[in-house]
């Protein structure tokens, strides 16, 4: 009697042709995604950081103090004087050429505009020295000061003549205004001293987006070339560099290093793999296609959500192809030995079995969408998108297309068989007392290693910049006296004056306690404060001139008066004065406040925020900025509820299991929860401190090691290779995949591949541990003590 014929399920081949529709249009999205002249790659770290939600004006604040400084980098050109200084800069400004927007020049109109720009306001600008001094010291001794300063032949520079301000009030006001920055002119260019040494100030802008990366190779090697340069007409001369761009450049370089060791590392070795295992051409063929399938369908739908791809999320996309291989392989497992006419059959049973473990891996992979991390999210719905692709690819397309036998070969029978090496648990006197002392082992190694492990919720620890380029930033910043942009007061008023008098409020208190500060109201006072200021040095001006009249014999011109209408914003910012902290000026928002930013100077000094808190506390509408502890915070709580949700997560997948196996659903799940709870202990014994971003994979890990639990249960028989071959197989892909990601330079990206690679080796081996003895373990046992076979979803004994 002839058997009869498998036939596909019914409707089987409408879908593949539809799918064959759906890889089109991805395919023509692709060639018109990576052609684009503008790129498809996003390497702005910004863009990875969660976005501040709670306080929009706070978020926005960053965003522009960050936008200031995008495309620019500060270059200093350090030699022994300033001849030399001057000649190394110049060497490296004729090196850099066009294209790039240069400043270090500053010719003789330019400083005469700055320092004419407050000539109708002379009579109302006063440093907090001068303005005690008016209102605490006599006539007399005010006019003995103004004396000696008309006899004495050195002094602080001028505006002016004597007549004009004896006291030199205005030439005290621009010299304190100077004293702010660090940076002179000295011969017409930029300088800055530090110790012995001069630089020459090059302020270098790129006219392209800060975080293009082909504007930020063109940017970085013309540097270096200037550089050289530079160093080549002063051969001691020290060249330092500072800026975003200089990290965009090589956190881009990074990645794409990374790209090719991660993506091509494991693809080599997953052909390796699958070659060994299968020894035939067309499976590697069609896997390697599920693969592109699914990478191409992540990276378009990535897209369309987002509107755009961070390398970041590239790199551990390129995960996929140890993740994705999986189903590919699964299916020829499932083939191997089988004629071609059964695949159909084949099919049908494998098609629950792979469709539950798919779904446990990219819910798995989804919930790593929970954190409000733009970036997570990208990731979350990128890998999600490419497993969802590659799977439908393989259960759609590859019983068309698989058109040869596949016979067992040695590798694949080796690997396979090794289940039936691995003793179970409770199979044995013998084997009962080694479990017990593992059990004892592994439980004391658990409880030492948890009890050791440590939380580091700090944000800096993930910076990954090269050490020598966070060096030079540092010391530019500290030679320059630069502001941070990490920590700032954030200011807020109903008016403009309202903003400027908030704004000298929050001077005062930092200046209190010995904060340096870089503010706008430090030259814009507010009105209020020129108005007062302009009646106090009229009033001791005029007290002054009789005084000064007396002694010198003759009569002096009234004192100058204050002008009519005070210095206002616009004026202000319409000035070139403004250029260095127009940025600061933030404008007025969509809700009708007005903002600025108060900059504090010294880096990464210790403060005392809570005094510090307090102090701006008392004053309406300022608020304290720290990105830094805002986002570790953010880090610790979300690592806090991760925590949860892994506990969380064991108690579902359990509940979800309990329908198919019923009292043996705990053997699917163990082996991955003792893998989750000795990896934490291997961090807490060899001292790892724990971040988000090692119990994040936790989450991966229960998704992919309850699938070999689930491969295993549902085919149960000790000597069959099939199923083991492809759990080990889906293993070592996935160790190939996360392992390589466990050598990146990117702190995330490293403890995301350690945890897997410790996890995922260690289910791998756990999982055949705790499964039945043999078939009869999970099935039913006839009166004569034959076995008699059950179906997956009979509820068989523990």
């Amino acid at each position: 009697m002839t058997a009869p014929v498998s036939r596909p399920p019914r409707g089987h081949r409408l879908l593949a042709w539809l799918w064959l529709a759906v890889v089109l249009v991805i395919a023509a999205h692709q060639a018109w995604l990576w052609t684009r002249p503008a790129g498809v790659l996003d390497s702005d770290v910004l863009a990875m950081l969660p976005r501040d939600e709670r306080r929009p004006a706070v978020a926005e604040a960053t965003r522009a103090l960050a936008d200031a400084g995008e495309r620019r980098v500060v270059v200093l050109i350090g030699a022994k004087d300033l001849a030399q200084a001057r000649r190394a800069g110049d060497a490296f400004a004729d090196a850099l050429g066009d294209g790039v927007a240069l400043r270090w020049r500053v010719d003789e109109g330019e400083q005469n505009t700055w320092l004419n720009f407050y000539a109708p306001w002379r009579a109302a600008l006063l440093t907090e020295t001068d303005r005690r001094a008016l209102h605490t010291q006599s006539t007399g001794a005010l006019a003995e000061q103004a004396l000696r300063a008309l006899h004495q032949p050195v002094g602080l520079p001028r505006i002016g003549s004597w007549a004009e301000d004896p006291l030199n009030l205005r030439g005290r006001w621009l010299a304190e205004r100077a004293g702010i920055s660090r940076v002179r002119v000295q011969d017409g260019r930029l300088t800055v001293t530090d110790g012995d040494t001069t630089y020459a100030v090059l302020m270098a802008e790129s006219t392209a987006p800060a975080f293009a990366v082909s504007a930020q190779r063109a940017l970085v090697s013309r540097l270096e070339a200037a550089g050289d340069a530079a160093r080549k007409a002063v051969p001691d001369a020290r060249v330092l560099m500072g800026g975003v761009p200089l990290f965009a450049a090589s956190a881009a370089a990074q990645a794409e290093r990374e790209i090719h060791t991660i993506g091509v590392g494991s693809l080599i070795g997953i052909v390796l793999l699958t070659w060994c295992a299968f020894r035939s051409l067309r499976p590697r063929v069609l896997v390697t296609l599920s693969m592109a399938v699914g990478l191409a369908a992540a990276v378009s739908v990535t897209h369309a959500l987002f509107g755009g791809l961070h390398l970041i999320t590239l790199v551990f996309g390129a995960t996929l192809l140890g993740v994705a291989e999986n189903y590919g392989s699964n299916y020829f497992c499932a083939r191997m030995g089988l004629p071609r006419e059964a695949r159909w059959d084949m099919l049908r049973r494998q098609w629950p079995i792979v469709s539950l473990a798919m779904l446990t891996t990219v819910i798995a992979y989804a919930l790593i969408g929970i954190a409000p991390f733009p970036g997570l999210r990208q990731i979350a719905v990128f890998s999600s998108a490419g497993l969802l692709g590659a799977f439908v690819t393989v259960m759609l397309w590859f019983p068309w297309l698989d058109g040869e036998s596949a016979p067992a070969t040695r590798f694949g029978l080796w690997l396979g068989g090794l289940r039936a090496r691995v003793p179970p648990v409770a199979s044995g006197r013998g084997t009962r007392t080694r479990m017990w002392a593992a059990v004892v082992a592994a439980t004391l190694f658990i409880v030492i290693g948890l009890s050791l492990l440590k939380r580091n919720d700090d944000i800096r620890q993930l910076q990954s910049a090269p050490a020598a380029l966070i060096d030079q930033q540092r010391e530019v910043s500290r030679v320059m006296g630069l502001p941070g942009v990490a920590r700032f007061v954030l200011v807020e008023g109903e008016s403009e004056e309202n903003l400027l008098s908030r704004d000298e409020a929050v001077v005062h208190v930092l200046t209190a306690e010995g904060i340096d500060a870089q503010a706008v109201s430090q030259w814009l006072p507010s009105t209020h404060t020129q108005q007062e200021h302009a009646a106090l040095i009229a009033r001791r001006a005029a007290e002054m001139n009789g005084a000064l009249s007396k002694s010198l014999g003759e009569t002096l011109p009234p004192p100058t008066a204050a002008a009519s209408a005070p210095l206002l914003p616009a004026q202000w910012l319409a000035s070139p004065v403004s250029e260095p902290l127009r940025h600061q000026w933030l404008g007025r928002g969509a809700d009708g406040l007005w903002r600025s930013a108060v900059l504090l100077r010294g880096g990464d000094t210790a403060l005392d925020t809570a005094r510090l808190q307090d102090g701006l506390g008392r004053i309406q509408g300022v608020t304290w900025v720290d990105k830094v502890g805002e986002i570790s915070a953010l880090l610790g709580r979300y690592a806090s509820l991760f925590g949860a949700m892994v506990v969380a997560g064991h108690l579902l997948v359990w509940l979800a299991l309990l329908p198919r196996f019923g009292r043996r659903a705990w053997r699917a799940l163990v082996p991955t929860s003792l893998a989750t709870l000795l990896t934490l202990a291997v961090f807490g014994t060899v001292g790892v401190p724990l971040t988000l971003f090692h119990l994040l994979p936790l989450l991966i890990l229960l998704g992919l090691g309850v699938d070999y639990g689930i491969f295993l249960l549902e085919q149960p028989g000790r000597s069959e290779i099939q199923p083991f071959l492809s759990v080990s197989l889906a293993a070592l892909s996935t160790l190939l995949a996360f392992g390589l990601l466990a050598l990146s330079t990117t702190p995330a990206l490293r403890a995301f591949g350690l945890t897997l690679l410790i996890g995922v080796t260690l289910a791998w081996w756990l999982t055949p541990l705790f499964m039945p003895a043999d078939a009869a373990d999970s099935d039913s046992k006839n009166p004569n003590g034959a076995t008699a076979p059950a179906p997956p979803s009979s509820q068989g004994t523990p």
